[in-house]
């Protein structure tokens, strides 16, 4: 990840779960949404990249600005994302959000869904703010899109998404042993959605490979 800023904030959006599970009553549901919101909000800003990405020959120099948008590509992308998306927020709310719930009375995640959680609509706003940084910074001002291919966007596989699907599979299997016949302050919980936190963030943080968004060399643009 690029920038000292992006990274406070991506470190900061992965700490929120932990904060929001060990103060404030968050249950796994909280926190599987809120990640998978997340790459919701990553689809939608790729869609944006695909629309505006040129993909000319990175041996050309830079002239001048867009040529045409690419809307179906983009749209076909975004679509799909939304699919996944609905897909497996249906597993989420039933597996996760109502079975897995450790007081099957308490509706609390709902105000999750209807983003009247405080704490977790900051998370949302940290997301966003990371994913504006990279698109106005990395892709538009370093002229990356000028160079970027539309067709170098996963629609379905790619690494970011397969991690979170485990993540989401697991998460419904281990939420629902570690908050069977317990409290909501469930320790063992708390510390199983930390560790998934922190492995996330050192993914992010490490292992994502930003490619796309790398500034040009200066020989290469020419006003």
């Amino acid at each position: 990840m690029n920038g000292n800023i992006s990274r406070v904030f991506i470190i900061g959006f992965n700490a929120i779960p932990i904060i929001g599970a060990a103060f404030y009553g968050w249950i796994p549901f909280d926190i599987f949404w809120l990640f998978w919101v997340e790459t919701l909000i990553i689809g939608l800003f790729n869609a944006l990249r695909i629309l505006l990405s040129q993909g000319n020959d990175k041996a050309m120099p830079f002239t001048q600005g867009l040529k045409h948008w690419n809307v179906k590509k983009s749209f076909k992308y975004l679509m799909t994302r939304v699919f996944i998306f609905l897909f497996y927020a249906l597993f989420i709310i039933v597996f996760i959000g109502l079975l897995a719930n450790p007081n099957k009375t308490d509706t609390g995640f709902l105000q999750t869904l209807a983003f009247a959680n405080p704490l977790f609509n900051l998370a949302l706003i940290l997301a966003v703010v990371v994913q504006s940084i990279y698109l106005i910074k990395n892709f538009l001002m370093s002229k990356a899109y000028y160079y970027a291919s539309p067709d170098s966007y996963a629609a379905i596989f790619d690494a970011r998404q397969i991690v979170i699907h485990i993540a989401v599979v697991i998460g419904a299997v281990g939420s629902a042993f570690l908050f069977d016949h317990s409290s909501p302050h469930n320790y063992g919980a708390i510390f199983m959605m930390s560790i998934l936190c922190v492995a996330k963030c050192v993914y992010e943080l490490f292992f994502v490979s930003d490619n796309d968004f790398q500034q040009l060399p200066s020989g290469n643009i020419t006003m």
